[in-house]
Formats: structure tokens, sequence, C-alpha cells
């Protein structure tokens, strides 16, 4: 399955409009497709969510390190986040193609820490597609 030309042009209007190069453009339009295709619109909603909750999070725990005031509880947040954004997307991964849902789960959902970096970039592309939903803007 091919990403839709209405996804394709949503994701360069993304970029060009957030002014990122997102780092899985093709891995976030075959998610959005699925979740269209399978009525998973909720599911897409909360996962971009908490993404972008993860995300920012993220920003804050490095910049006020582990000795910081309230690290521990945003850090205990963050991977409940993580482990339930994870979730939420390899649904919505096990909804796409079987050979796009078989690199996605070896690429973002494996127990390594290469695929929990990737997991972190994807999370950053899905904080772009959050700010264009806040932004008042449809996902196609």
């Amino acid at each position: 399955m091919t990403v839709r030309p209405q996804t394709l042009d949503f994701i360069q209007e993304l970029e060009r409009s957030s002014n990122h190069e997102l780092f899985f453009p093709n891995d976030v339009g075959h998610l959005i497709d699925a979740a269209r295709q399978h009525q998973s619109m909720e599911v897409l909603e909360e996962a971009i969510f908490l993404a972008k909750f993860i995300t920012k999070s993220a920003g804050v725990m490095k910049r006020i390190g582990p000795d910081g005031d309230g690290y521990d509880k945003l850090s205990s947040e963050v991977q409940a986040g993580i482990q339930k954004a994870s979730s939420l997307l390899k649904k919505l991964s096990e909804s796409c193609p079987d050979d796009v849902g078989q690199l996605q789960s070896t690429m973002f959902f494996a127990m390594s820490h290469d695929a929990l970096e990737r997991l972190m970039r994807l999370f950053a592309d899905f904080t772009l597609v959050k700010n264009w939903v806040l932004d008042k803007k449809p996902l196609p």
C-alpha cells in the first residue's frame, strides 16, 4: 500500500509550514492512512497528543537534569506516556500492509536502544502533526 496522495500533500505542507523535515514522513503517512481507513482517528489523536507531551517533557527533563525539582515525577509520567503512545501506534501499525507493519515493528517497537531513539524521533514528527491540529487545520 502506498500513502494516499492527499496524505503526501499533507506531509509536504506540514514540513513547509513547520519549517522542519520529518524524520519518518512515510511512516507518519502510513499511520495516518491506517487510522483513516480503519476508523481509528481517535487512536491516532491520542497518540499524537501523547507524542507531543513526551517530546516536550523530554526537553524539560534534559534542561533540569536528574537532580532537578520534579524530575522523578516527570520521568515516571514520560515512561507511562511512551508505553501508552507506543501501544497506540503499534495498534495502528498492525493495520498497515504486512511489509510496512513488519518494518515499523522492527524500527520502532523492538526492545532496543536504537528502536527507542527512532520512536522518539517518530514522536517528534507527530508533535508537528499535533501542532498542525492545534492550529485548527484538518488532517487528511
